[in-house]
């Protein structure tokens, strides 16, 4: 029988003498006024350059040998009649996120730095697609698609295309390299490529207006403590529990993979009251808590703001872990992670709690990564309601793990869940359910029943679940069911269709 450490990897702050987790605190800085109009960077990427990488990139084609090509290290371009096949036009397409750009940008150049290997006599036109990878879905759309910039020729190292004219301000932006002459496939680097000096860039700049004084400072911020396809299923409309905050907006997309099951409808008697379909270009900041410069002592990765790790496309929410050098506060790490939460913003006591999502982990390259979606009481004291935990690895990719806590010595009881219909959390899409009631809590896995908690197995069970609680939806790299090593693959995505909340 495995032992738990005494500590899960999304326990709450320490109390009580309990194994202490570190949640860092942001420092404001002041905002000296600029003196003349300054030509900056948008942010820098991976390599410190001031560049943005895709956040998804695949090869359009009309050749359905090709498969799917959203995650294949290369892409590819070629005319209608490619290499003797009459339907072999492929299209190679890049979609970015710029959500850095200030209001008062002017004068925005865009550069699309896209790496090939060799030189070809290819006239190559690069295409500006508003929306994203859906808006690029077949040559139809791309011909309505004028022109941004050609190149006659392609050669071997970066070649660039001008954008400037299609990106204006803050927003999503796919590109699509169409090629006219040269009846065999261009190959393109793509940003799965493990040599990231070879992945896909947008370089932008652009010009401000003086401003007049200096910003004020801005107060020191602490973070919440670090507690520890396809056809979208139809929805019914959420009542709103909380009034719209700002958003902030934030990173697009990747592009929806095949869904492994459809989403079963709730019982009756259930009226969806939550939900975030996301099915927009941004994260939602009304629903949503996303945070920043987080390091904590139970995992290895930084929980960072970021639209390298947290992004919104085609219809789901990409929670992205990263092997990259991170500083969180005074801690260097060498992982960055999202984690996300409703502290603050909505909380039910009671309830049907629902995911369908995809998980990262394989057999053999996903040792030390870990995706969860769960809950924790609002008063930040006693009690856990894990929906789901998908962590990875040979032992434990091909089972979903339920569980509930009363405190962290530990006092818990949870259960590793095959699933019911055979297969694995990553081979697509699956739902996984929590019904919460005054007597019972109830597990489903793609709409199967599959686990049950009340008093007679839970002694505790009113001291702990009587409260409302919030929700938690994070995807964090090491932990107690070991560190990722040289066969983890990174970037790892978990991907998320939709997240829905039900009472009775």
């Amino acid at each position: 029988m495995l032992r738990r450490a005494h500590v899960p990897a999304h326990a709450p702050a320490p109390r009580r003498g309990i194994r202490s987790t570190r949640s860092l605190t942001i420092i404001g800085t002041a905002v000296v006024a600029l003196t003349a109009a300054t030509l900056v960077p948008v942010f820098a990427g991976d390599d410190d350059s001031l560049t943005l990488h895709p956040v998804a990139d695949t090869t359009l084609t009309q050749v359905p040998q090709d498969g799917d090509n959203s995650v294949k290290t290369t892409l590819a371009s070629c005319p209608s009649l490619c290499d003797n096949n009459p339907r072999g036009r492929r299209d190679a397409t890049l979609q970015f996120a710029v959500d850095k750009l200030p209001a008062d940008a002017t004068r925005v150049k865009a550069t699309l730095r896209v790496y090939a290997w060799n030189d070809f006599a290819a006239r190559i036109v690069a295409r500006a697609v508003p929306g994203d990878l859906r808006a690029a879905s077949g040559p139809a759309r791309l011909a309505a698609t004028g022109a941004v910039e050609a190149l006659d020729a392609v050669k071997k190292g970066y070649n660039e295309f001008d954008v400037s004219a299609s990106v204006h301000g803050n927003g999503t932006y796919t590109f699509a390299l169409s090629q006219e002459t040269y009846n065999t496939r261009v190959y393109w680097a793509s940003r799965e490529n493990s040599k990231e000096n070879l992945h896909p860039e947008l370089v932008l700049s652009y010009d401000t207006e003086p401003k007049p004084t200096a910003e004020p400072t801005t107060p020191a911020t602490v973070l919440p403590p670090a507690a520890t396809a396809t056809t979208k299923p139809p929805t019914s409309a959420p009542a709103t529990t909380k009034a719209p905050e700002p958003t902030k907006t934030t990173a697009a997309p990747a592009t929806k993979p095949p869904a492994a099951t459809t989403a079963p409808a709730p019982p009756s008697g259930w009226r969806q009251v939550w939900a975030d379909e996301f099915d927009g270009g941004t994260l939602d900041r009304s629903k949503w808590n996303l945070r920043d410069n987080e390091g904590r002592d139970i995992d290895l990765g930084c929980n960072v703001d970021s639209p390298k790790n947290t992004f919104v496309g085609g219809g789901n929410l990409t929670l992205r872990a990263l092997r990259e050098n991170a500083t969180c506060g005074s801690q260097g790490r060498q992982y960055t992670q999202s984690y996300l939460d409703t502290m603050g913003k909505a909380s039910w006591k009671y309830g049907r709690f629902e995911i369908r999502a995809k998980s990262p982990n394989k057999p053999e390259t996903s040792q030390g990564l870990w995706p969860a979606f769960w809950l924790r009481p609002d008063d930040g004291g006693n009690g856990e309601i894990d929906v789901t935990e998908l962590p990875g690895g040979r032992d434990w990719h091909d089972k979903s793990t339920a569980a509930i806590f009363w405190d962290y010595t530990p006092v818990k009881q949870d259960t590793r869940i095959a699933l019911p219909g055979g297969g694995y959390p990553g081979d697509g899409f699956h739902t996984y359910t929590t019904e919460w009631d005054a007597n019972a809590l109830k597990w489903y896995i793609d709409g199967k029943l599959v686990w049950t908690r009340d008093r007679s197995t839970t002694p505790w069970y009113d001291k702990a679940f009587n409260k409302p609680y919030n929700l938690r939806l994070n995807f964090q790299v090491g932990g107690w069911l070991g560190d990722p090593d040289g066969s983890t693959r990174f970037p790892a995505d978990f991907v998320v269709d939709y997240v829905r909340v039900y009472q009775r």
